[in-house]
């Protein structure tokens, strides 16, 4: 049991929600340190700042806050990718919507940004990328 839950949290504390409220789950030999609390703050709160802004942007796609959930940790609060600082959240959000893609015309930026994204792993649902050229790398 001891192992699943140390592999469940990788060794990390985990945020826990209960009744609107936050609790931080850590070992009993750790100390409550509140400096790791808030940046666990910040950066929940830069992930819910990243959804909210896709979901106020394309009310309609039910699908497009998914795949922003696995990319929030790649973008910085000002909505820009931390790797690629001049690809901003709503540019990738109309290239990744645009079903007319073509490689001879998408901007090459959004093709190196897709290839760093595929570098890492990191894999979205076909139903949420409708570019053809997006969906090459992403999906």
């Amino acid at each position: 049991m001891i192992n699943y839950v140390n592999h469940l949290f990788q060794n990390k504390t985990a945020i826990m929600f209960s009744a609107k409220e936050k609790y931080l789950i850590h070992k009993n030999n750790k100390s409550c340190d509140t400096s790791h609390s808030t940046s666990a703050n910040k950066e929940s709160t830069e992930h819910h700042d990243v959804i909210d802004f896709v979901k106020s942007l394309y009310p309609k796609q039910k699908f497009l806050p998914l795949v922003f959930q696995s990319l929030s940790p790649l973008i910085d609060k000002n909505m820009f990718f931390i790797n690629f600082p001049n690809v901003h959240v709503a540019d990738f959000c109309t290239f990744i919507n645009n079903k007319f893609g073509k490689v001879e015309s998408t901007d090459l930026r959004f093709i190196k940004l897709c290839k760093f994204l595929q570098n890492q792993n990191i894999k979205c649902a076909k139903i949420s990328i409708k570019n053809p050229v997006a969906q090459k790398y992403l999906c």
